[in-house]
């Protein structure tokens, strides 16, 4: 919502599946300077009133609204009236600036990546990433495209390759995306991040993975990975099963698929 009276705009909607339309809106609201926010609305008031279930959680979906670029702060919504709805913008913008004048900690490294398909972008993606932008100064978002995710898993992401990509370009955290494609290998990536960034050390590059595959990537320190470092960060297996997008594709296919999914978005974007 646009008002010249105010310091900031905000937009509000159920950010449950992050499709063209939220990305147009997103854009539109955080190109005119002003602080900007995202109301998200909750699970009870999307089941209530809206009389649709989502997918995520009210806490995920505002995670996820949170990290994208041009977006200052978040707050939950579990109301149409518009005078509410205000009063609960001003107060998450004031809480805003008062967040604003916390310092940032010194990074570890110069510049990490991560490695992943990034389909319905979902909290265990986000947080990965998060993790990795705790340690790192620029954090480069390595892609696996539609093919290579088909020949691995003999599967289609639910959202293609460029869709996943402009989610990704939105996210704050994100400085760059490569893309590795079905012949890619670990050697390429290595080689092609450090062609794009001549300038950093491979001393302070690392790529950052889930604590699930380390035994899949720590024979790799020594041959592939051996000229950078490699981290790996906590995974609740647990946590998996209900955050990944093999469970939310499923959820999505109970909902309706994708497009009615993308298209409820749309309907209920203030």
């Amino acid at each position: 919502m646009n008002d010249e009276s105010k310091d900031f705009n905000y937009t509000v909607g159920i950010f449950d599946v992050i499709c063209r339309a939220i990305r147009k809106r997103v854009e539109e609201g955080a190109k005119d300077g002003k602080t900007y926010g995202i109301g998200v609305y909750t699970d009870e008031y999307c089941k209530q009133e809206l009389m649709t279930n989502v997918m995520k959680s009210t806490e995920e979906r505002m995670q996820i609204a949170k990290s994208f670029e041009g977006v200052d702060f978040v707050f939950s919504v579990d109301t149409k009236d518009h005078d509410k709805i205000d009063a609960l913008a001003q107060q998450a913008y004031e809480d805003y600036l008062a967040d604003k004048k916390k310092e940032e900690q010194p990074k570890r490294f110069k510049l990490g990546f991560v490695i992943g398909s990034f389909d319905m972008l979902h909290l265990g993606h986000l947080e990965h990433i998060d993790m990795t932008k705790q340690l790192c100064e620029k954090v480069v978002a390595v892609l696996k495209t539609d093919e290579r995710i088909h020949k691995n898993k003999n599967k289609w992401p639910k959202q293609s390759t460029i869709e996943r990509a402009a989610v990704l370009q939105m996210m704050t955290q994100i400085h760059d995306i490569m893309y590795m494609d079905v012949d890619t290998t670990r050697q390429d990536i290595v080689n092609d991040i450090l062609e794009r960034f001549p300038d950093i050390d491979p001393k302070n590059i690392v790529a950052v993975f889930g604590s699930d595959l380390q035994a899949k990537e720590e024979p790799f320190t020594h041959t592939d990975w051996d000229k950078i470092n490699v981290v790996f960060t906590p995974r609740s297996k647990e946590k998996m099963k209900i955050v990944s997008s093999t469970h939310y594709g499923q959820v999505c296919e109970e909902n309706g698929g994708i497009h009615a999914l993308e298209e409820r978005e749309e309907a209920n974007l203030e």
